[in-house]
């Protein structure tokens, strides 16, 4: 309970803190920039769009690393040490404080996730139909010969055709919610862990930078995808029944808690040892 409470108490902060402020308003305006291209193609098709376009925000790579740089910066101050929370220390064990710490970075990690998620819904508001199916806006931009005849050269969303024939709209939405969630959350982890052990606020952040730009090199690589956490967030780089070489749905989830797992154990065993230094944010 106690953990649960440092938890709630480090998501209430949010509101009187600028630099996550300024992370989730510049995610809702990367957003809007990202999917307002589609709009062009509702006049040619005849129809709104179906709202189903969420699991398209990490298509793109160079993309993902402008919706991934949020989170890093919502994560960069781990491990979230300020004057309440060295007073908090205090008055509760190491253990119980470092679960919390572990608990917000869960936490914020499924708010950010749905922070993109109603963005996706509230931007598109006047152009959206409800409808169970992927609809004929993002049917067409998932098909080149089809925007080549509507005129269209270029959309900004990236709508992989793989995406549009082996998954429906729930399924898409579904898998890319818990793949971002996952990624999320092991990037929190990540930072956490690596400035816990080297008892610094920049040594985490530089290794989960690296993660992050490292799926813009190997997107479309199907070996080393493997390898890179940060791609398996993205439905176009799952295999899907053994068409290709990228990992399978049950590697990408079995990796995820795997190395979720082992961070969270190294961010317990390693925070309960953790020194107060109080830093103030603004």
């Amino acid at each position: 309970m106690k953990s649960f409470r440092i938890c709630m108490q480090n998501i209430r902060k949010w509101g009187s803190n600028s630099r996550i402020k300024m992370c989730l308003i510049m995610s809702f305006l990367f957003v809007y920039s990202y999917i307002s291209g589609m709009w062009k193609i509702i006049p040619l098709v005849g129809e709104k769009m179906n709202p189903w376009i969420f699991p398209f925000l990490f298509c793109w790579r160079f993309m993902k690393i402008v919706f991934m740089a949020p989170i890093v910066f919502i994560f960069c101050d781990a491990p979230f040490i300020d004057s309440n929370q060295s007073y908090v220390m205090l008055r509760t064990s190491r253990k119980k404080w470092c679960f919390g710490q572990v608990l917000y970075i869960y936490a914020g990690s499924v708010i950010y996730a749905f922070v993109l998620l109603f963005s996706t819904i509230i931007i598109n508001i006047g152009h959206i139909k409800w409808g169970t199916s992927w609809g004929k806006v993002l049917g067409s931009a998932g098909t080149s010969t089809v925007l080549s005849t509507l005129g269209i050269n270029y959309t900004t969303v990236k709508v992989p055709t793989i995406v549009i024939r082996y998954y429906t709209p729930a399924q898409a939405m579904f898998f890319s919610f818990l793949l971002m969630v996952l990624s999320f959350i092991f990037i929190g982890l990540l930072i956490y862990t690596v400035n816990v052990i080297t008892k610094t606020n920049v040594a985490g952040t530089i290794i989960a930078g690296f993660f992050v730009i490292l799926t813009a090199v190997v997107d479309g690589n199907q070996r080393l995808i493997w390898f890179s956490p940060i791609s398996w967030n993205s439905l176009n780089n799952i295999d899907v029944a053994g068409m290709t070489a990228n990992p399978s749905i049950g590697y990408v989830l079995g990796m995820y808690v795997l190395l979720i797992a082992v961070l969270t154990f190294l961010a317990v065993f390693f925070g309960r040892k953790q020194e107060i230094i109080v830093r103030n944010e603004h």
